[in-house]
């Protein structure tokens, strides 16, 4: 496991870093290089992809990117409407802000961010939900649902689930979700764990075991720090940069997680049922 590694040991360890020069240059890149294996293994026409990450570390403003090269390419050249679902409507927002940034900075051709009513009708009888989109000259947008598996019904494209862990009846929404390879689409599922017998658990297992062909990421806390994340924060936050400073701060998200770090921060599913987990 990568948290007890002390404070002063991870700030040696960044600072005899054989390529901190190298390091910082690449941090001055749009995506860092966690978030850009994520994004290049979408681009290769993965399928369907699992990811168990560490909390805010911003995996998902890095798939809004991804969401903009597909949503503004033609039908021949890939293009696919893209499908943002979570488990509330705020972090839906953010992935529509996140990707109209990306939008205006590809200097693509999108419309203004709009609010609009999804048909949400269901055997109770008809409603509707608030959903955000963009719309790009393609074609195609960028839309996000609610994590009802109907909101699915009749679409194609990509979809991407974020913390997957955290939504209703994950595993019938992913039902609904891989229909969508039937005719190209993807399926892009990314959570931090809750719980080791969660469904989301399950299906990461599955991929391990050799059960599932289903390709899988794993970027932990720590991970994310290698790649430049705090030294990202300090370029946005203007602060200096100093392996300290990052081990002190590494030292103090750990603290403010407590019992839970190992599963918010370092990938590793807490167990409730300890003779199901014994054998992990």
């Amino acid at each position: 496991m990568s948290g007890p590694i002390s404070e002063q040991d991870w700030a040696l360890a960044r600072r005899q870093s054989t390529d901190a020069v190298l390091e910082r240059i690449e941090r001055r890149k749009a995506l860092l290089p966690y978030q850009a294996r994520t994004v290049s293994l979408l681009e290769g026409a993965c399928p369907v992809l699992f990811v168990e990450k560490s909390r805010r570390i911003g995996l998902t403003w890095a798939c809004a990117a991804y969401a903009v090269l597909r949503a503004a390419r033609s039908r021949e050249a890939g293009g696919m409407d893209f499908m943002y679902i979570s488990y509330s409507q705020e972090m839906t927002r953010e992935f529509i802000d996140a990707a109209a940034m990306w939008a205006r900075s590809f200097s693509s051709a999108a419309m203004e961010m709009e609010e609009f009513l999804f048909d949400d009708s269901d055997k109770d009888g008809e409603r509707a939900i608030q959903a955000f989109r963009i719309q790009f000259a393609s074609g195609f947008e960028i839309v996000g649902l609610s994590s009802a598996p109907r909101t699915l019904r009749g679409k194609q494209g990509v979809v991407m689930i974020d913390e997957a862990a955290f939504v209703d009846s994950l595993e019938q929404l992913l039902k609904a979700a891989l229909a969508f390879l039937m005719w190209g689409g993807q399926v892009i599922v990314c959570s931090t764990h809750d719980g080791f017998e969660n469904h989301f658990n399950e299906q990461v297992q599955d991929i391990l075991a050799g059960k599932s062909s289903y390709a899988h990421l794993r970027i932990d806390f720590d991970d994310a720090l290698r790649d430049g994340l705090y030294e990202r924060i300090c370029l946005v936050t203007g602060k200096e940069w100093s392996p300290e400073a990052e081990a002190a701060w590494r030292a103090s998200i750990i603290k403010f997680y407590g019992s839970g770090a190992d599963e918010e921060l370092f990938c590793i599913p807490r167990c409730h049922r300890e003779p199901i987990c014994r054998g992990r």
